[in-house]
């Protein structure tokens, strides 16, 4: 049976003051009826509860076609709706006053199975996420320069947030030429329309080739992807398929397969915090792994898997997607390259 677990995530927007939502125009007919039922009219009850400036209440009930999402919630309370039903009623979330502020369509439940697992975590790893302390994201942006990763995201944002737009950006390097070849293999490989495509000439300190990004611009969006860290997490602890999933995904964007004069695998970061919450998961699968800080690489700490374990880990776990790296660790396994290699 698969592992999953069903999360209502309108619970997690609730808080958050940007959103605004558009109801059925005969359920919100229906929630001014009970407020002027309750309190005889909604100037009265606007002067009792809510205390806020009129025309703005009056206009949410008559021409905006869009009504902020916190609010309406505490007059659902007022007038004893239930949080359930209101989110029944929702048609799209809006961002007023972001730059990025596009109707976004959510579904009510998200089903937390391995593939979201695992692409939640490849996000965390190689996507937009705020780890940095810098700033703060407002977008999806995914960032990678294998197409396999990218597609398998790409799959990822479709199948849990379907129907929203979205698009691929390559970034040049100034010596490089990005071809109509090079644009049309990505236009076929990603099934995308020539709008959803952009270019960006960049000048990077170390990477010398194509660097390719999916971006969905949804404040909203981003918001709720990073509030469900916690609750993923807590959900992986507890189920063992879900916990190799999440792994894989951090594998995918930060892990290494070493063949060497050694075979191990290896995943790195700066992030202590992700790093120990990996090691924690890789010990609940049974995994006699070390977590260390780096001695020559500053606030850089490190765990990595042996190979007497590497069987194991290519069973349970793997690359996934990453062919590149998947192919080393099968050689790994099997001992049978002769030469240098990790990527």
């Amino acid at each position: 049976m698969d592992s999953y677990k069903k999360i209502n995530i309108y619970e997690f927007l609730t808080d958050n003051n940007i959103i605004h939502v558009k109801l059925d125009e005969l359920f919100l007919r229906e929630i001014k009826e009970k407020i002027i039922q309750k309190y005889d009219s909604l100037k009265k009850y606007n002067s009792r509860k809510l205390k806020i400036c009129y025309e703005t209440l009056k206009a949410e009930f008559s021409k905006n076609k869009y009504f902020k999402f916190k609010r309406l919630l505490k007059i659902a309370k007022d007038i004893s709706i239930s949080n359930r039903e209101i989110f029944s009623h929702i048609e799209v979330f809006f961002a007023r006053g972001s730059k990025t502020g596009r109707e976004l369509i959510l579904p009510k439940e998200i089903r937390i199975d391995e593939q979201f697992a695992e692409g939640y975590a490849l996000y965390l790893a190689e996507g937009d996420n705020g780890s940095n302390g810098h700033t703060i994201p407002r977008k999806v942006r995914f960032t990678n320069s294998e197409f396999s990763v990218l597609k398998y995201f790409q799959e990822w944002l479709l199948k849990y947030f379907p129907n929203n737009s979205y698009y691929f950006k390559a970034l040049i390097p100034n010596d490089k030429t990005f071809t109509k070849r090079d644009y049309d293999y990505i236009k076929t490989c990603f099934k995308l329309k020539d709008s959803q495509i952009k270019t960006k000439r960049c000048k990077w300190k170390k990477k010398t080739g194509f660097v390719y990004r999916v971006c969905c611009d949804q404040a909203i969006l981003i918001d709720l992807i990073l509030s469900l860290k916690e609750t993923i997490k807590e959900v992986c602890k507890k189920d063992k398929k879900l916990a190799a999933a999440y792994i894989r995904g951090m594998m995918i964007g930060e892990g290494t397969c070493y063949f060497n004069k050694s075979r191990y695998v290896r995943i790195e970061m700066k992030n202590e915090k992700e790093i120990k919450y990996i090691y924690k998961l890789l010990k609940l699968l049974g995994y006699n792994c070390k977590l260390s800080l780096r001695s020559n690489r500053k606030d850089m700490w490190s765990t990595y898997i042996g190979a007497k374990q590497l069987k194991k880990f290519y069973e349970e776990i793997g690359f996934g997607v990453h062919q590149k790296r998947q192919s080393i660790l099968k050689k790994a396994v099997n001992k049978k390259l002769r030469i240098n290699q990790y990527v």
